[in-house]
């Protein structure tokens, strides 16, 4: 029989989940559905702004249990935006318990335990959720999917480029519309469309990401109406090659070949079948 470690003599409960997530390289966050942090059985479980638990899903026909964990995420933050974007909370392990908030002091068996199935995230915004189902996930085979295109993103573990390597240092020039500036100080400004899918950042922390490079104008198009709002000339740029995750992409532009997550000369079901 089970053992939640919670005295039922009181007239009312406090009833609070915590929940206990240990990604695969034994990293442990741990959260509290509550105002204040909570202490129970020499672990602090403490709120995570902009974070909530779903009620547990039990299924009895055949299906997995199952839960969801929403939450905020930023670059640096708790959950930090890159770590998210690279896989470092794939697979984790969730633990969700039932405490006490008045008395708690151990923690009892799980209510619930599972491991993370899916992240998503919102790539403008700072929303982001785990799916968790329930341990018979275990059993089920995880099979990447065939396409010509690389997999991961430039400067991710799979990657391995550094991308100190393909930095490029500037200002801010002219802002000349929502969409559109041009950068100043480039020591060699790259040929068009180098910055194309790549990134930026600049000296007051924005990030933004870069739709379009001309290198005769030292013009850059954003994605995003930002250049007004959030970028101020003169201030200092620093600007990330970008990468179209094509084959001869990473072979002709960064060498890199070896590490590229696609199969390039796949062709395609129709082929394998004789079509």
């Amino acid at each position: 029989m089970r053992d939640y470690g919670i005295t039922l003599t009181s007239t009312t409960l406090f009833l609070a989940r915590v929940v206990k997530i240990t990604r695969l390289d034994d990293v442990v966050l741990r959260i509290a559905e509550a105002d204040e942090t909570i202490t129970a059985s020499a672990q602090t479980f403490t709120p995570l702004p902009g974070c909530s638990i779903s009620a547990v899903k039990h299924i009895i026909n055949g299906d997995v249990g199952s839960m969801e964990i929403n939450f905020a995420h930023s670059d640096g933050g708790t959950l930090d935006t890159f770590e998210l974007n690279t896989g470092y909370w794939d697979g984790a392990t969730v633990q969700m318990f039932l405490v006490d908030r008045a008395s708690a002091t151990t923690l009892g068996d799980p209510m619930f335990t599972g491991l993370i199935d899916t992240v998503m995230i919102d790539p403008i915004g700072s929303a982001g959720s785990f799916d968790v189902r329930g341990l018979a996930v275990q059993a089920e085979a995880f099979i990447q999917k065939f396409q010509p295109m690389c997999r991961t993103d430039l400067f991710s573990p799979l990657c391995q480029l550094n991308p100190n390597d393909w930095d490029h240092a500037g200002t801010v020039g002219t802002i000349i519309d929502r969409f559109n500036f041009t950068v100043a100080g480039l020591s060699s400004p790259p040929v068009d469309g180098w910055f194309n899918q790549g990134t930026f950042r600049t000296a007051s922390g924005f990030k933004g990401v870069t739709a379009n490079w001309i290198q005769s104008s030292l013009k850059m198009t954003t994605y995003q109406p930002v250049c007004v709002s959030r970028l101020t000339a003169g201030e200092a740029i620093t600007i990330y090659a970008g990468c179209d995750k094509v084959g001869t992409t990473c072979r002709g532009k960064f060498n890199n070949r070896l590490n590229f997550q696609g199969e390039d000369h796949f062709l395609g079901v129709n082929s394998i079948v004789g079509l």
